[in-house]
């Protein structure tokens, strides 16, 4: 999903900016450096990162409304019951008790059998591996401005005005 968040980010900025743009004309950084800027272009970002948040409070409010898994209610939560009716909300078929007590007495001895670092070496190599993944992914996006700018997809900045050069590499 970030890919879509950085592709909804970079509309949400274009659509933001170029109404900045029909409202607030500014010259370009060559004429006029301090004009180059309007002051209202700090809202820019306010608006982009206000948007950008939508989605993880939406997010927040729905997991709240999620029971939790019946394996958690039934081990840590110590409520067998209570995973035994969430379980058959989401199965939307009746589960009898004694199967419950059942799976739990023998999930119980499973979850003994596991040492906290058994699965240490597989934790480090994921995590190893996603943070040279974010290190390629995001770098891209720290330094678009300066590639977009070396092939020559966005003209030099001196030539624009701040609020065409944040639609332009939105």
């Amino acid at each position: 999903m970030q890919g879509f968040g950085i592709l909804s980010g970079g509309l949400v900025g274009m659509a933001d900016t170029a109404i900045f743009r029909a409202t607030h004309h500014a010259p370009a950084y060559s004429v006029n450096p301090i004009g180059s800027t309007p002051p209202e272009a700090d809202y820019i970002w306010r608006i982009i990162l206000m948007v950008g948040s939508l989605p993880a409070a939406v997010t927040y409010y729905w997991r709240m409304k999620m029971p939790e898994t019946a394996r958690y209610t039934a081990l840590v939560a110590k409520n067998s019951e209570k995973a035994r009716q969430d379980m058959s909300k989401v199965l939307n078929i009746d589960i009898p008790v004694e199967k419950v007590e059942q799976n739990v007495q023998k999930n119980k001895n499973i979850s003994k059998s596991f040492g906290l670092f058994t699965h240490g070496l597989h934790l480090l190599g994921t995590a190893s591996t996603w943070f040279f993944v974010d290190i390629a992914y995001y770098s891209q996006n720290l330094f678009q401005k300066e590639v977009f700018s070396a092939v020559g997809w966005l003209p030099p900045a001196k030539s624009m005005s701040a609020l065409d050069e944040i639609f332009k590499i939105s």
